[in-house]
């Protein structure tokens, strides 16, 4: 095979190997439309968090009037209340510092950027969704 020929086929495989590859820029709309929908999962539920943060609240001034008796149940309420809290305002953090264009960033960057947007925004979901069930069964129990 004389090397013009060898150049040849080369370029073709080239050619056909790139036109299999996914488009970055493609890819990179489905991983921040995953982001998104994994964000829009739980964000609807931000009032319920905040309503269940007050229940708990209330349960702890009730179990106040009896504060020695009720020192631990005291303790893991506030606890609770706490992580409901820290779930609530980690939504927002991450919202606020989320961002949707990627103005000086090549494709590969933004495909690191929204790789770790997806764990963070995974993370605020997981977060939000324990807490609520914890809440829940703690006022079921009520």
């Amino acid at each position: 095979m004389n090397s013009s020929l060898k150049y040849l086929f080369f370029y073709f495989l080239f050619i056909l190997f790139s036109s299999c590859s996914p488009n970055d820029e493609e890819s990179n709309d489905l991983l921040k439309e995953e982001v998104i929908a994994i964000h829009d999962e739980v964000m609807p539920k931000m009032g319920e968090l905040k309503s269940l943060h007050k229940e708990i609240l209330l349960k702890i001034d009730l179990l106040k009037s009896d504060s020695s008796k009720n020192a631990a149940d005291i303790q893991e309420l506030q606890v609770l209340a706490n992580n409901l809290d820290a779930s609530f305002e980690g939504m927002f953090i991450w919202m606020r510092q989320f961002k949707s264009t990627y103005e000086g960033m090549n494709e590969e960057e933004i495909t690191q950027y929204l790789l770790e947007q997806k764990k963070m925004v995974e993370k605020v979901n997981l977060d939000i969704k324990k807490n609520l069930a914890e809440a829940k069964s703690e006022l079921d129990k009520s």
